[in-house]
């Protein structure tokens, strides 16, 4: 079959750089396209202590789901990040949850799992395992809370990733599992993945150096030997002498590198990232009765596909494998500045810097909801009287756009169960 380069690119984009995309859907008219006093809920982020007081009635709603995906409306927010991790905490101490997953590299951050809680250098292992957008002192805060509580209560709580930017990490994580399991029959073919896996992650970072040639001839052919040698490890894996928990995690490391070899190799359709990461969170759950909580974008946690039906939507494919059981907060912001980094591919080295945030279209979410002059609120767009309207809203991804191009015209009430809002934001902070 003749790769298509197109879809390789459509396929394996790992988050929003920026997009050019003009919205498709027009947005509603209506002479009311406000929120009144009693459909908004101000919130305090003063600390911790008040915001849990208030954002409690949301909280409840959340509380009975198996999964809860928490949307990020850019990849580079500090507050973003804050709220995020506190309402982690919240769920995960008085409510049960016990997975905290990432639009991340599944394997790298299965492996930042396993050395967390005797990490003395904690940075280091996020620059080592977390992409870029993920490198944050806000991010660290939640990752140290997660280290203190692993450390005083039974119940642990799992990182995870649901992601396949990065190969090589899946070839680890084989290796480290068989060695721990003391099977090695199927160590020789795990091991023979090294030079497919590598090929393509030079290939992938390589994108970001505008003088780097990509032989993609050398290429597909790399990732199609190491896609037919996964899945005949795959295929194999039944001869394994592992526990149940080791042969889960050897499952989906190799299911990890054949969704990032297939792109690639273009003889096989493994799904759309989407899909795939909503596969991947299954996977994980299977056979337990944990609740997972999940950091990506709003594009990925929303229950629609934006840009007319061509990106996102993880959280569609999460409603039909958890009906009735996956609860979204999107999050949204109007002023401030963000980070975000030229390169095109988001790896773990990508150079973040800070940016200003453009002033929000004329008859956008963002213009609307900056008018309440409320610091901060969220609501349940359902449950207003604006639950049938479309309007714009922006969607940054780890790019450095915030114009009238990272819009897309939607619906609040098919996206999102609720919306948090924060008037004026900060860019992360780069990890000291």
């Amino acid at each position: 079959m003749k790769l298509n380069m197109n879809n390789v690119i459509a396929m394996m984009a790992i988050l929003f750089h920026s997009s050019s995309i003009v919205a498709q859907q027009k947005a509603s008219t209506t002479e009311d396209t406000t929120l009144s006093a009693q459909e908004i809920k101000a919130i305090s982020l003063k600390d911790y202590k008040s915001f849990k007081v208030n954002i409690a009635p949301l909280i409840k709603e959340m509380s009975d789901k198996r999964v809860v995906g928490l949307g990020e409306g850019t990849h580079g927010t500090a507050e973003f990040y804050k709220v995020r991790y506190w309402i982690s905490r919240i769920l995960v101490e008085e409510q049960g949850f016990d997975y905290i997953a990432f639009e991340n590299d599944l394997s790298d951050v299965w492996a930042l799992n396993q050395q967390i809680s005797k990490t003395k250098n904690l940075g280091q292992l996020m620059k080592s395992h977390l992409m870029s957008i993920w490198q944050n002192e806000e991010t660290k805060e939640m990752l140290d809370w997660v280290k203190q509580c692993n450390a005083t209560h039974q119940r642990k709580v799992t990182l995870s990733g649901l992601d396949f930017p990065l190969l090589k990490p899946d070839v680890e994580m084989l290796i480290s599992v068989l060695t721990k399991g003391q099977d090695l029959t199927l160590m020789p073919a795990v091991k023979s993945l090294y030079q497919a896996a590598s090929l393509q992650d030079e290939a992938w970072i390589g994108m970001n150096d505008k003088s780097y040639k990509i032989d993609w001839k050398l290429l597909r052919s790399g990732s199609k030997s190491g896609y037919i040698t996964a899945d005949s490890i795959e295929k194999q894996m039944v001869n394994l002498q592992l526990s149940p928990v080791l042969k889960g995690e050897f499952q989906q490391a190799l299911t990890n590198l054949k969704q990032g070899f297939a792109p690639f190799y273009g003889g096989t359709a493994e799904g759309d990232r989407d899909s795939l990461m909503a596969n991947n969170a299954a996977m994980i759950l299977k056979g337990s009765n944990s609740k997972m909580i999940i950091w990506a974008h709003n594009a990925h946690m929303g229950k629609t596909k934006i840009y007319a039906g061509t990106v996102g939507g993880t959280g569609s494919y999460l409603l039909k494998l958890f009906p009735n059981n996956y609860f979204v907060l999107g999050t949204g912001t109007a002023n401030g500045t963000f980070a975000g980094t030229v390169d095109v591919r988001p790896t773990n080295s990508n150079l973040m810097k800070t940016y200003p945030l453009a002033k929000p279209i004329v008859g956008s979410w963002d213009e609307m909801l900056a008018s309440k002059n409320i610091p901060s609120l969220y609501f349940s767009p359902s449950k207003t009287k604006l639950a049938s309207l479309a309007k714009p809203l922006r969607l940054i991804g780890f790019g450095i756009k915030s114009d009238k191009s990272t819009y897309d015209t939607l619906n609040l009430a098919k996206m999102f169960d609720a919306f948090l809002f924060i008037k004026d934001t900060h860019a992360s902070t780069p990890l000291k």
